[in-house]
């Protein structure tokens, strides 16, 4: 895990406390496959040789889509100067029709594309500038993506797909202008191949190319005159805008409607503005379809008629152009008709909000934190697990001081996913905005936003349903006894929805003071990495909730030892000892298990309860060690019978194992307290290969942690005394 803290400043760039940039920083990305542009580039203008990636080859692997067995469609990997002798990295300007989409389905990525091409600073950013087919050619590429808190560099070779001398992927409308598949092909070697582009959300590109915050706006919760000022002022603050036509069913997707729109597909909406017609004024919106053809034919259309009665000057300003490259213009009450959600991507919380682009913004603090979802240990599923949900990565946020006062806030009342609270499982929708108006003033502005990380590795999309719960905590509790009891108090909490897109968002108004964020899946042991920001306005700490491993061995209350199970173990001591008064290792087995089967509960868990020779032989081996010095039947009894009455306790239906997730709750039980990353490493060793941690690993976790703590207090290393028990405990755990 990973932690960090930085400020945004008023345009969108993320700064440091510090001058120099930071690794991780756009300018000082991390090198993605460890390759250095620079180096590399130098290296091969040296040796006179062009670029060949050994990291992304040339091969149907990078394609990552099965091969075509017809020999007529054989796929080649060509350089741009191979496929059009006046091939150029960029011709003149930037622009959409740069983009065309080829056989792959990534509208989702093309569309985001597109919209990044409005604004040229934001451009420069993921495609550097100063690169070219002719100068200083070698072959050889750069672009920079924003991946979970920081920026990556990825560096590719100019080889592309190619199918009958034609780009198979991404292409130029000309044919000739190379820079777009060359993005295309930096972003697939990012997520592994072509294949793991097929099928997204347009927020997703969006936020891979700014690092912004990116969220849907649904399109009839605004009038057209509402909505078309919301997108002019976000496109001056630089956001970027898509939209798409939900599909009510898979085979709906790529249907052409009536006026030449696509469902299911994903346009840029590259401009806002309006013309005059007579006495009315009407609002337009310019979209673009990825695709470089099939274009919108209603109203202000190419092909309209309304274009003929507007003055040559009006279309001059609007530079308009009647051609079909998949860009046309679109009134803002047909659109508010025909398309159900906008996507947008800000640079800043403050893009979020309505109004018009004059607003001043205001500073923000960015906390964020990378983590991981381990089956078994912090895979504690949704709130409908309510014996796991509270093992799921708990953090601590903690705010100080109230929001100042600002203007551009009176317009927020629009947004009712401010008052989604959770009830439950279930979210209700506060209607009362006027008093949340009221509260605005005192509260402190945050947005939490959770992403889960790298889920279209493997050639496929595999995105989970993910959600956030944030609770407060009250002051009479410490935020170091907090546990699963607490989830369940009526305490103020909100959450965000649970969806299957690779993040979800909220933004928050909450009283200053100390809460606890949960992030989940809504199934529990689902694996997952994931990534959590916290944009704030006011001095915020977030904090992961970890803390130092611990061992105070508790003399447990267990019932008495039964006479006629003190005889049953004294006379299989004496049955198996022998005159010496000896066992070898299969006679300790059997004498181990004939005191854990002393009760009649483990009769019934078929085996699952008793010890293995080895796992007896552990269990003599720490009584040794803890210099025992009652006679072996007796340690025995008072050794195991704690262990049951506490094993019990947690196997509430009686099969002869506990879930992992509440192994630390018995570890805390017998007086062991352990992080999350401990308890993780005892259930892999010890499960077994089972989805559940029988008696026997039970004890074989209390054992081996006794040894080991005991260990590291007998240990006079400083430098082991400095790295700390948890270190330790990780270290002897892996082995």
């Amino acid at each position: 895990t990973a932690s960090g803290r930085r400020s945004l400043d008023p345009v969108g760039n993320m700064a440091s406390d510090g001058a120099a940039a930071p690794l991780g920083s756009i300018d000082n990305p991390v090198k993605f496959q460890n390759q250095d542009f620079d180096a590399l580039l130098q290296e091969c203008l040296k040796d006179k040789k062009l670029f060949v990636d050994p990291t992304f080859p040339a091969e149907q692997k990078s394609i990552g889509m099965p091969k075509d067995p017809n020999p007529a469609k054989e796929i080649k990997w060509k350089r741009p100067k191979e496929i059009s002798a006046d091939a150029l990295f960029v011709e003149d300007t930037i622009g959409t029709t740069d983009i065309c989409q080829g056989q792959l389905g990534n509208c989702w990525l093309l569309a985001a594309l597109s919209a990044l091409t409005v604004h040229s600073k934001l451009f420069a950013k993921v495609v550097p500038p100063n690169q070219s087919l002719s100068d200083s050619y070698a072959g050889i590429f750069h672009f920079k993506f924003w991946q979970y808190g920081e920026w990556v560099e990825v560096v590719v070779d100019d080889r592309l797909p190619v199918r009958d001398g034609r780009l198979l992927f991404s292409y130029s409308r000309t044919r000739n202008e190379f820079w777009s598949a060359l993005v295309e092909k930096a972003y697939a070697k990012l997520v592994g191949s072509y294949g793991s582009l097929k099928g997204g959300n347009i927020s997703e590109g969006m936020e891979d190319f700014t690092g912004g915050i990116a969220y849907s706006l649904p399109v009839t919760s605004r009038t057209p005159p509402v909505l078309w000022r919301i997108l002019t002022a976000a496109l001056s603050r630089g956001s970027l805008l898509s939209c798409f036509i939900q599909a009510s069913s898979y085979s709906e997707v790529g249907k052409v409607t009536a006026d030449g729109l696509v469902k299911g597909h994903a346009y840029a909406i590259t401009d806002t503005d309006k013309v005059a017609r007579g006495s009315e004024e009407v609002l337009l919106l310019k979209l673009r379809n990825p695709w470089g053809f099939v274009e919108f034919c209603g109203s202000w259309s190419d092909k309209c008629k309304e274009w003929e009665d507007t003055e040559q000057s009006e279309k001059q300003r609007l530079e308009l152009k009647l051609e079909e490259d998949g860009e046309f213009w679109i009134s803002a009450r047909d659109f508010s008709t025909m398309f159900n959600v906008v996507e947008l991507c800000s640079m800043s919380p403050d893009s979020l909000e309505d109004g018009d682009a004059s607003t001043g913004q205001s500073a923000w603090t960015i906390s964020e934190h990378k983590g991981s979802w381990l089956p078994g240990s912090s895979a504690g599923g949704s709130r409908k697990y309510n014996k796991s949900f509270w093992k799921n990565p708990q953090f601590e946020l903690v705010l100080r001081e109230q929001d100042q006062e600002d203007d551009d806030e009176e317009e927020e009342e629009d947004d009712n996913d401010e008052d989604e609270v959770d009830k439950g499982d279930e979210v209700l929708k506060e209607k009362n905005k006027t008093e949340t108006q009221k509260q605005k003033a005192k509260h402190c502005t945050v947005l939490v936003e959770l992403l889960q990380k790298n889920r279209r590795q493997n050639d496929k999309i595999n995105f989970l349903h993910i959600a956030f719960h944030v609770y407060k905590v009250p002051p009479e509790v410490s935020l170091k006894i907090w546990s699963r009891l607490l989830f369940k108090l009526q305490c103020t909490k909100k959450r965000s929805l649970n969806r299957t897109h690779r993040g979800v968002w909220r933004k928050l108004r909450l009283d200053p003071g100390h809460y606890v964020i949960v992030g989940s899946t809504y199934r529990p042991n689902q694996p997952a990495e994931f990534f959590i920001r916290i944009f704030s306005k006011t001095r915020n700490t977030l904090g992961v909730q970890d803390f130092t491993c611990s061992s105070d061995y508790l003399p447990v209350m267990a019932a008495p030892v039964l006479p006629e199970d003190q005889t049953k173990v004294e006379k299989t001591f004496d049955e198996k000892a022998g005159p010496d008064d000896r066992l070898n290792a299969q006679e300790i087995m059997k004498l181990i298990n004939s005191v854990v089967l002393c009760h009649r509960w483990f009769t019934k868990t078929e085996g699952r309860s008793t010890l293995s020779r080895e796992q007896a032989e552990t269990v003599l081996a720490d009584l040794r060690a803890l210099q025992v010095k009652l006679a072996p039947q007796e340690s025995l009894l008072k050794f195991l019978f704690p262990l049951q009455s506490i094993f019990v306790q947690f196997d509430e239906d009686s099969s002869g194992s506990i879930s992992p997730f509440e192994l630390s709750l018995a570890l805390e039980a017998v007086g062991m307290k352990c992080d999350s990353k401990v308890v993780q490493l005892l259930s892999e060793r010890f499960v077994s290969g089972e989805p559940h941690l029988s008696f026997r690993g039970f004890v074989s976790c209390v054992s081996r942690l006794r040894k080991l703590f005991a260990l590291f207090e007998s240990e006079t290393s400083p430098e082991v005394k400095d790295r700390g028990i948890n270190s330790w405990l990780l270290q002897f755990l892996v082995l």
